[in-house]
């Protein structure tokens, strides 16, 4: 058996029937992936995949659609619990709701995330009535993967954050981003950011499709909020001085092929469309590079509070 991408413990999670049915916790200590002091979203996003689909038998299922709540931060030393509500089973469709939980101070479960993932059975391409288009990938200006250098994105964040603004920096970096095309416009719906992504190894052999999609969820969280900050040089300041507070409210993913391979090249665009009431709207495509098909869509809502006048 040859040995797993670092991506394939993060987003794993093993059966905890002491502690009721359908219940999960996730298999790597959350403690190993140093970075910041409460746990990374996109775990949370990927996790809570892997625990619904470990409750879906049928392996010609796939989850499709996955509608995330942040709740509240969690501390990386606790341990996280993955209750999966069996909604519905269909022929054709599956409904999972779960519910991450931790122990608070006094041993009281508080749930600090909530997810529904919904599921549908691969259909035959050749007698499917179904539509069949998709965007097509973004101009890229020429810039070329071989061209950019390996770690360049993750290099690109650290030089442009400061304080409260901690990338995630795990032990074992999961993915490597290269950034192909940044576009500053007037207004930050203007402005875009585009790149290259994939899982720094090799995925394990016979890795199912389940264990693909749930690491798509954890990349799509990479470094996503900065682009409503990047739109955003004037409010936020040199290197994000003015940010007070970043934390993502709600993520919302759209698994386009049950096919995709984390571990083959994609190219990504990211852009915001809207700043009210302190919340932003960032919204994220993502197409297999070889092929040029949408593998991924995303929308996340976070909140953004600026610092106010010094006094």
């Amino acid at each position: 058996m040859t040995s797993r991408a670092p991506i394939e413990s993060y987003v794993a999670v093993v059966p905890a029937p002491t502690l009721g049915p359908d219940t999960y916790v996730n298999e790597r200590p959350l403690a190993e992936q140093d970075g910041r002091g409460s746990v990374f979203g996109g775990l949370l996003l990927a996790q809570a995949i892997s625990a619904a689909s470990s409750t879906v038998p049928d392996p010609d299922f796939y989850a499709y659609t996955s509608s995330s709540s942040f709740i509240r931060p969690v501390a990386q030393t606790k341990k996280i619990r993955y209750r999966v509500e069996r909604v519905s089973d269909g022929r054709n469709f599956a409904t999972r709701i779960v519910r991450a939980s931790v122990d608070d101070s006094n041993g009281n479960a508080v749930t600090v995330y909530v997810a529904t993932i919904s599921f549908q059975k691969r259909q035959d391409a050749t007698a499917s009535r179904a539509q069949a288009y998709a965007e097509a990938p973004p101009d890229l200006g020429g810039a070329r993967l071989e061209d950019i250098a390996k770690g360049s994105g993750r290099q690109q964040v650290e030089s442009n954050r400061t304080g409260l603004l901690q990338p995630f920096t795990p032990e074992d970096e999961p993915f490597d981003w290269r950034p192909a095309a940044m576009e500053l416009g007037d207004l930050p719906p203007e402005s875009r950011l585009a790149g290259f992504s994939c899982s720094v190894a090799p995925l394990s052999t016979g890795c199912t499709t389940a264990t693909n999609l749930a690491a798509l969820a954890y990349m799509s969280d990479e470094m996503l909020i900065a682009v409503a900050i990047f739109a955003n040089p004037d409010a936020v300041g040199p290197r994000s001085l003015n940010v007070a507070m970043a934390v993502t409210l709600n993520h919302h993913l759209w698994f386009h092929d049950p096919g995709v391979r984390v571990d083959r090249w994609m190219v990504g665009e990211r852009r915001t469309s809207c700043g009210a009431d302190g919340r932003v709207l960032i919204h994220q495509k993502v197409w297999d590079h070889e092929t040029g098909r949408l593998v991924m869509t995303c929308a996340q809502e976070a909140l953004i509070r600026l610092k106010g006048p010094s006094l």
